[in-house]
């Protein structure tokens, strides 16, 4: 497997910048899925430029390819939407949770379509991030046939982020990674305009703060985040990355209470431990195995 130097500070920020969304969300007053379809559509329209250097590769590519292309960003559209509709019709610590199982979902994906490995180092890793996710959920955990949709939406949602994850994998090998999610995030803000238009979502009734919010979501979790995740794809493999995306919650708590106030409290920090030491565990591994890869 090719190796980067720069991959682990690649991925530091990506975790930082993916982890903000919900802190910028508050900055805006719009429905979620104007949120989610705007964020794509405007972080596509800002990478163009980035990518029309390579964008012929688009115009060399199989119908198959296209049509894994479509997939994708399909795929992260719904990963967005299947989200939203989880928060609205349970709670969000069950929405994490069960949205938490989605390294699980990834690594065994990963491992059958890719044979990518599953070490002991890295089940522990997954373990101690599993978790510690419920940790910072418990108390708020709810069992109730009425949260039911909500939960099994989450499980979708981790679903539809393993497949926008391996498809992305398999799609970078024929497509330099700008022109990729340039392709992606417009796919997906268009299908997301659709889902828009057939809702009745207003397209521009919003305010200048509003707009900020959206320009903000492509710019931060949107552009950095996602494309720097699906950048380190071409590197690490697919199920070490998705439990890296475990560390978000710390992070997002951390900005919340610098900016919002938002108190931390001995259960989330003890929580925020636990991500912490699945992903020195996780980083550990790594570096085991590519010891063993150079002997």
């Amino acid at each position: 497997m090719t190796r980067r130097p720069l991959v682990p500070v690649l991925l530091a920020v990506a975790v930082a910048a993916a982890s903000q969304s919900g802190n910028i969300v508050r900055l805006g007053s719009a429905h979620p899925l104007a949120m989610a379809a705007f964020r794509l559509i405007l972080a596509s329209i800002c990478l163009w430029p980035l990518a029309l250097p390579r964008a012929s590769e688009l115009r060399r590519l199989r119908l198959r390819e296209l049509a894994l292309l479509g997939l994708s960003g399909i795929a992260l559209a719904l990963h967005l939407v299947t989200w939203i509709a989880a928060v609205q019709l349970t709670t969000v610590a069950n929405a994490a949770v069960f949205f938490s199982v989605n390294p699980v979902i990834t690594a065994t994906a990963s491992h059958l379509i890719f044979g990518e490995r599953i070490t002991k180092g890295f089940v522990g890793s997954l373990v101690l991030g599993l978790v510690g996710v419920c940790v910072l959920a418990v108390g708020d955990l709810t069992f109730s046939r009425a949260d039911l949709p909500g939960d099994l939406l989450a499980v979708l949602c981790s679903f539809m982020f393993t497949a926008y994850f391996l498809l992305g994998k398999r799609l970078q090998r024929v497509l330099d990674s700008r022109v990729y999610v340039a392709a992606l995030y417009g796919t997906a803000g268009l299908f997301g305009f659709v889902i828009m238009a057939v809702l009745g979502i207003p397209f521009f009734a919003y305010n200048g703060r509003t707009w900020l919010c959206f320009l903000l979501l492509a710019l931060v979790p949107t552009m950095i985040g996602h494309s720097l995740f699906n950048y380190a794809l071409r590197f690490i493999e697919a199920g070490r990355l998705s439990v890296v995306t475990l560390a978000e919650p710390p992070l997002a708590g951390l900005v919340a209470f610098l900016v919002w106030d938002e108190p931390v409290t001995l259960q989330a920090l003890l929580g925020y431990i636990l991500i912490a030491a699945s992903v020195v565990v996780l980083a550990w591994d790594e570096g085991r195995m590519r010891t063993t890869w150079m002997h």
